[in-house]
């Protein structure tokens, strides 16, 4: 088995894979393509894709390769446009909760002059390639319907060579445990979602659109802010926090890694990651303070009040990491 390596891949990278089960073959036979699915890497060991349960993140260390020539990373050609790449990931990340749509799947290779027939719907290649499409980044004919193949053989894409690395048994199965953060947070995105949509009549697909109808209808916000409450999502930190403490405190971490090399490793991914992972959180409570003045309401406040905590929980990351590399205990 083989992981993506993450000193190798780079923000704005997209990651087509295939496998060895019936639906990988079938995809691949009816888009007439060598590889079935398509993801986005958006930094930090993160990566967002479009697969049956929606648009959803994940952590790329969980996504494995059974075989070497399972994979191909593509990369942007021209060093000139990399500055878009921000606006690509920007643009996945508000899609996130999007539900899949199983039939503009299907017929992605047949239609190539007409725009989407559910445009609030999202599969794997149609997402990425809207991603770049907003930036002016034209990857394919038609960002509405394209196949894995179009995106392979994008002029506008070159290869990542030896992209992969072989993984090994601690690292398999982290990758394949279930009971992770990532897995409940999809599961928290989609009940707030689903509940959403219930109680407003609306198609609500993402919280970029959830915002917007309770900006426009505030009648609802009592009830959509007890649903964000309910469902846990204001206090995922504390799983977090509670399953790996060693990563907020140093005296803990020291005990936690015990082999120097899995500590410095750990170390510094904290201490050279973090500032990009509080820049987003920032950006995302800035939106929220907008919003707030806008209109003060519930739902916006107890967010504000998330990411806020978010934002000193990632410092404290920081802090650990440039500790543990300095050695200090």
């Amino acid at each position: 088995m083989f992981l993506i390596d993450l000193d190798k891949i780079e923000s704005g990278d997209i990651i087509l894979k295939r496998s060895s089960d019936r639906e990988s073959l079938l995809i691949r036979q009816r888009s007439n393509s060598e590889y079935s699915h398509a993801i986005l890497y958006v930094g930090v060991s993160s990566c967002i894709e479009s697969d049956g349960l929606g648009v959803q993140s994940q952590n790329l260390q969980r996504v494995l390769i059974e075989n070497i020539d399972d994979v191909a990373v593509l990369r942007v050609k021209d060093i000139s446009i990399k500055n878009k790449i921000p606006g690509v990931t920007v643009f996945a990340r508000q899609k996130i909760g999007m539900e899949y749509s199983t039939e503009e799947a299907k017929i992605a290779r047949l239609e190539n002059d007409i725009s989407a027939k559910e445009p609030n719907r999202q599969f794997c290649t149609r997402f990425i390639a809207q991603a770049y499409s907003h930036v002016g980044i034209q990857l394919v004919k038609n960002p509405d319907y394209c196949s894995p193949q179009e995106i392979l053989e994008s002029t506008q894409l070159i290869r990542v060579n030896d992209i992969l690395r072989k993984a090994d048994a601690n690292e398999i199965q982290f990758a394949m445990d279930k009971n992770n953060i990532l897995e409940k947070q999809k599961d928290i995105h989609n009940f707030i979602l689903e509940n959403a949509r219930e109680i407003s009549k609306e198609d609500i697909q993402t919280f970029e659109q959830l915002s917007k109808f309770l900006v426009e209808n505030p009648q609802f916000d009592d009830s959509i802010s007890q649903i964000v409450i309910n469902s846990g999502y204001l206090e995922m930190w504390k799983k977090e926090v509670s399953n790996n403490p060693w990563h907020y405190d140093c005296e803990k971490f020291f005990v936690h890694y015990k082999n120097p090399i899995q500590r410095n490793e750990v170390g510094h991914f904290f201490a050279t990651t973090e500032s990009e992972t509080r820049k987003r959180f920032k950006q995302t409570l800035d939106t929220l303070e907008f919003a707030y003045l806008v209109r003060p309401l519930k739902y916006f406040r107890i967010q504000i009040d998330l990411y806020m905590k978010l934002i000193e929980l990632s410092e404290t990351r920081e802090s650990v990491g440039l500790q543990v590399l300095k050695n200090k205990v």
